[in-house]
């Protein structure tokens, strides 16, 4: 045999040292050299089912994304790779016995856990099913697997042959017969590294898979039961193991979004940095991004734009906000990302100032719909805002408003009637329910008037929002990109780029095979459209004014009179002006003069505007060496984001009712057993 160069001991009653992080020369990752771990993006893309994500679905819970493909599990040519230099080192590992099947705890069994005692080398690569390994990462993890399962402790050499490359083992001592002198669930040598590489293959298919089910597989695998925080820094190591190292991807980011620019023209980035004394190195604060083709194609789309920020969960904290549109078949159109360190004034007004001079431009009369957060009722009710009539309208997602409404009044009778309320497209509907919440409340009517009515309700909205009532369109792409939420900042922009490639892609064929078909408008509207009609042939109706097209139609099923003006375009029932598209009286008094009803439908709808939206191509990025030089000579991570407390990590979202899960049981009051109250606001009480 050759001479030995590496010689890895195992010992006991020696504190433990972790041989995935033993120093050899040649490790140092090239983040250029992997193409920014490209392949792991795509992989998530390309598994998704793309049918269910790309519907902008206006109701809850539409989305269920599927991952059909099952992914190969990684491998990684080595971590820890060693030259072959005569340089030796000793590396010492603690494999205490730790034998914890106590009982109660439920803990796996099998035949593989059998107590063997090996007296011999031979014996013991027998017990573990081979004597030479690739890597030192493999030898590691199969020598702590052994130790795991076996619930034993041992002491063994093992060294790289210079002539295979491979490692082996050496000499083996034998056991050690002491007893730990703690009992636990857990195991000394199911450490972080271990968990990270028994979850790569999972955190590479669904990188947002949650801690709870990481440690289950833990279990059922190896029968021990790691703590959260264990875990958690089990799976960012994993992250970084599949997508790359967070400070790298930081360093090599305006390269990228560099890169994106030159090949993509039009596309725009924006940046936010802290400069130091040292001029090489500025800080990163934040970053905007919004792809030519979207900006292109956002002037066929709806005049709507949905705004949101989520959370991101890797290893520095901070969000992304997200600017959303609508095509003419009711699909989302993203057309705007920032990353920034939190969610206030400054945040928000940054990027909505952006959004307005590159997205949205010169268009005027654009919808904004977001939440009530503080931050962007500022930025928006500031003097002169582009947002604010009669350059454009501010509208609140009804869902997040109503769910104020019933954080703050907590009464499920009450949220219902005010979700009916603000759903209303007539005024005299709208009044009639607000009375009902008067005699239930008058506290509770007077919070709801107190808020501007053209803001939160249908009946007094003017008609902007294309019956778009929440920022469910961003949410929709917040659950899309929950995956990428909780990778290195690089594989975030990369995630956006594939993704919208990805949408252009299926998206453009539709549109050209729709016209080569002599289609004019999309199939959300015609489908809308029929079932209008079906409705429209029980209505009766009586002419006013043919030449103006004045009609009073009563309906069937409520015996309800309406009043149509096909001049005016407008209907009292007032779902012609909300849908942008016309309702059942409309069609029925188009029938009545013989008039094509199509030429009043928006023409957002229409094939030729759905077209020209996925009408732009994206341009693929060469080799990193076609790229452009970078902005910055070092970007370094904000460091005040960096996520080092120790203990379980917590939420940082503030829920309220859109969080609660359908299916949990609801708090009951402890004396009239009802819910919406507590014993102490029980009505049945004496005063």
């Amino acid at each position: 045999m050759g001479s030995l160069f590496h010689r890895v001991v195992v010992v006991h009653h020696l504190r433990p040292l972790h041989l995935l992080h033993l120093s050899a020369a040649g490790c140092t990752s090239s983040i250029v050299a992997d193409n920014y771990k490209m392949n792991s993006i795509i992989d998530m893309i390309d598994n998704e089912n793309f049918s269910i994500i790309s519907q902008a679905a206006v109701v809850t819970n539409l989305m269920n994304i599927d991952n059909d493909v099952e992914l190969n599990e990684i491998l990684e040519d080595g971590i820890g790779d060693e030259d072959d230099d005569e340089t030796s080192f000793d590396n010492n590992v603690e494999l205490p016995s730790t034998f914890t099947n106590m009982e109660g705890t439920n803990l796996t069994i099998d035949e593989n856990w059998i107590m063997t005692q090996s007296t011999s080398k031979n014996d013991f690569t027998r017990e573990l099913g081979k004597d030479s390994f690739k890597d030192k990462e493999e030898l590691v993890r199969a020598i702590k697997i052994h130790s795991i399962r076996t619930h034993r402790q041992f002491e063994l050499h093992a060294s790289k042959r210079k002539r295979s490359g491979y490692f082996e083992i050496t000499t083996y001592t034998g056991l050690h017969t002491c007893l730990h002198y703690k009992l636990s669930q857990d195991h000394p040598n199911l450490d972080a590294s271990l968990i990270a590489m028994e979850t790569r293959h999972l955190i590479k298919e669904q990188p947002s898979i949650s801690i709870p089910a990481l440690r289950a597989e833990i279990v059922e695998n190896l029968g021990y039961t790691p703590s959260y925080k264990k875990v958690w820094v089990g799976k960012q190591k994993a992250i970084e193991h599949v997508f790359g190292n967070w400070e790298e991807f930081y360093v090599a980011l305006p390269k990228y979004l560099g890169a994106l620019q030159k090949f993509n023209p039009e596309t725009i980035v924006e940046w936010c940095v802290s400069r130091s004394n040292n001029v090489d190195e500025v800080e990163f604060r934040r970053v905007f991004w919004a792809f030519a083709p979207s900006i292109k194609g956002f002037h066929y789309c709806r005049p709507v734009i949905s705004i949101d920020g989520t959370h991101l969960h890797g290893k520095y904290k901070g969000k992304m906000l997200i600017a959303m549109g609508v095509d003419g078949n009711n699909q989302i159109l993203p057309l705007a990302f920032a990353i920034v360190e939190n969610e206030s004034y400054d945040t928000w007004d940054w990027f909505l100032s952006h959004v307005k001079n590159h997205v949205v431009k010169d268009r005027e009369g654009i919808c904004l719909i977001s939440d009530r957060h503080g931050g962007i009722l500022k930025a928006i009710n500031e003097h002169g805002s582009p947002w604010l009539e009669p350059r454009g309208f501010h509208r609140y997602c009804l869902r997040y408003f109503i769910n104020n409404f019933y954080d703050k009044f907590r009464n499920s009778e009450l949220k219902a009637l005010a979700y009916r309320a603000r759903s209303q497209n007539q005024i005299r509907k709208f009044n009639s329910i607000m009375e009902e919440i008067r005699k239930l409340n008058p506290c509770a009517r007077q919070w709801l008037v107190s808020h501007p009515l053209i803001r939160w309700t249908l009946a007094q909205d003017g008609r902007r929002r294309y019956w778009l009532l929440t920022t469910n369109l961003s949410e929709i792409f917040n659950s899309v990109l929950k995956g990428a939420r909780f990778l290195p900042i690089i594989a975030c922009v990369q995630l956006t780029f594939y993704r919208m490639v990805h949408y252009f892609e299926v998206r453009r064929p539709l549109g050209s095979s729709s016209q080569a078909h002599g289609d004019t408008h999309t199939p959300h509207v015609v489908v809308k459209q029929v079932a209008l009609m079906a409705k429209a042939s029980a209505h009766s109706l009586r002419s006013f004014s043919r030449e103006k097209g004045i009609f009073e139609l009563i309906t069937q099923r409520g015996r309800n009179v309406q009043v149509v003006n096909l001049e005016q375009k407008t209907c009292t029932c007032g779902k012609w002006e909300a849908f942008k598209y016309p309702c059942s009286h409309v069609l029925s008094a188009c029938a009545k003069l013989s008039l094509n009803s199509w030429q009043y439908v928006d023409r957002c709808y229409s094939i030729e505007y759905y077209y020209a939206t996925w009408a732009s191509e994206f341009s693929p990025l060469p080799h990193e060496a076609y790229s452009p030089q970078s902005p910055f000579n070092e970007l370094l991570p904000n460091l005040e984001l960096l996520r080092n407390k120790k203990g379980r990590p917590r939420s940082t979202r503030l829920k309220n009712g859109m969080d609660i899960k359908e299916g949990r049981n609801v708090n009951l009051c402890g004396i009239c057993r009802q819910p919406g109250h507590n014993r102490k606001r029980c009505p049945s009480m004496p005063s």
